[in-house]
């Protein structure tokens, strides 16, 4: 039995930086567990359905400074985590749907940087 294609087209990494989301009526925080330029994978409480469509914003540390990313994304996938009857938790992934072209250039280089030193020799 084959493996399907690889449908990702951006490399991410796995990286825990904390994300706020809102979806028009509240806004929610939540922790990536992978990002690429092209969406974030991260860990909610409350349920979100797909095909909402969410603004996002999160800062990515580069350096000394911290870069400031805002977006609109839509929410592709949701998985729940092992949950307790008092508390339930998701995996949800969500594709950004608008991204500046500079905010997508500071992803790509933050993920190109953070796999280089995962691969580097220590």
């Amino acid at each position: 039995m084959s493996r399907p294609a690889e449908r990702r087209q951006a490399p991410r990494v796995a990286e825990r930086l904390w994300l706020s989301l809102d979806d028009a009526k509240t806004e929610l925080p939540a922790e990536t567990k992978n990002l690429s330029a092209a969406g974030v994978y991260c860990a909610l409480e409350p349920f979100i359905p797909p095909m909402t469509k969410l603004q996002l914003r999160f800062e990515l540390p580069v350096g000394e400074r911290r870069v400031r990313i805002r977006c609109a994304g839509v929410v592709v996938r949701v998985e729940p985590i092992v949950t307790t009857e008092s508390k339930a938790r998701y995996h949800t992934g969500i594709w950004f749907s608008d991204l500046s072209a500079r905010d997508r250039e500071a992803i790509s280089e933050f993920v190109r940087q953070r796999l280089s030193e995962q691969s580097s020799p220590r």
